[in-house]
């Protein structure tokens, strides 16, 4: 999963507001990962209300997400990989629905973020976690990534509607919703919180945010981290109601050789992708930022702008050579530094 916070939230709280409206914010973890809650209410009791519940719903979904643990009462991702080749595994309809979701938009895009990748990126995950304890590393062998491929076909997630059963058909097959699953939580802990009752604020889980409202009747500012720095911004967004997800090179990655190698895997070329340093996604819907945040990420201009106009998304690239690209729907609300 991505487990760094990728963007850095610029907030301005602008005084004499006739609502009386403080500005509170918390975090937690959760997603391996800290979650910011940045809420905009009239008193703290109030905003800890709301705090409490993004953090409750984001557990939930945390478990339901899971690749790594079984609960108690619930089928999640780590039960349909234990089942891999055995029988289906009865889910909930959310979890389906997003399983689902998620095929729908690989076969009909570039068919780069595959879900059914997991045992090639496992192998990755093991390099970068020995790079981040200080051991000796080596790339993972192409031989052995290969064998591995032949299990991550995406056609081996068998689908039941009728059922709500999800089944990998082969025994080595395995998912992994890490792609998807922050920004489809994020979003939806935002939407049931603004429902709720709270008008203005921020969620920041890892570099995957949902704005809800505005700030005193203007946008949030937003900023995008600087791949070479980034506890520094590069260029700041305008953003009110809306999602941003950024998938970028510079949080999980291990070097070798002197290359930064990223922790987005191409499945053509079973290799670390690095055509691009960063690229945020701005939509209206979480799924589809996460989605084609590491989608985009494998991709060049000229493919991102199809896909953005095809699901009505807008972008923001930082290039391999440091080149900020911005879609047309953003570039009044961009502010490069």
């Amino acid at each position: 999963m991505k487990r760094s916070i990728l963007l850095l939230i610029c907030l301005c709280l602008v005084i004499g507001c006739s609502q009386k409206q403080e500005k509170y914010n918390d975090s937690f973890l959760s997603f391996d990962t800290y979650i910011e809650f940045t809420g905009y209410t009239s008193n703290k009791k109030e905003f800890d209300k709301y705090f409490i519940e993004v953090k409750n719903s984001f557990n939930t979904y945390h478990k339901l997400f899971d690749a790594y643990q079984n609960y108690d009462n619930i089928n999640n991702i780590k039960s349909i990989n234990d089942n891999a080749g055995i029988k289906p595994v009865k889910v909930n309809k959310e979890l389906f629905d997003v399983i689902n979701q998620t095929i729908i938009y690989y076969h009909g895009a570039n068919k780069k973020n595959n879900i059914a990748l997991s045992p090639i990126i496992n192998e990755y995950k093991i390099v970068q976690e020995n790079y981040e304890a200080g051991k000796a590393i080596v790339n993972p062998d192409m031989t052995n990534l290969k064998k591995l491929n032949q299990c991550t076909n995406i056609n081996n997630i068998v689908l039941n509607e009728a059922e709500y059963t999800v089944y990998l058909k082969k025994q080595c097959a395995k998912i992994d919703v890490g792609s998807i699953a922050k920004g489809y939580a994020t979003d939806q802990v935002a939407q049931k919180i603004h429902k709720d009752g709270l008008h203005s604020g921020i969620i920041n889980a890892g570099g995957n945010v949902s704005v809800i409202g505005n700030k005193n009747n203007k946008p949030f500012t937003i900023g995008i981290a600087d791949p070479n720095n980034p506890n520094i911004y590069i260029l700041t967004l305008n953003a009110q109601d809306t999602s941003i997800v950024t998938s970028g090179d510079y949080q999980r990655y291990y070097m070798i050789d002197n290359k930064r190698m990223s922790h987005i895997i191409d499945p053509n070329t079973l290799l670390p992708a690095n055509i691009n340093r960063s690229v945020t996604i701005v939509s209206s819907d979480g799924l589809i930022g996460d989605y084609f945040s590491t989608e985009c990420f494998m991709l060049n201009e000229q493919e991102i702008d199809k896909l953005a106009k095809k699901y009505h998304f807008e972008y923001i690239i930082i290039n391999k050579k440091e080149k900020i690209i911005v879609s047309e729907g953003l570039k009044n609300d961009v502010k490069i530094k």
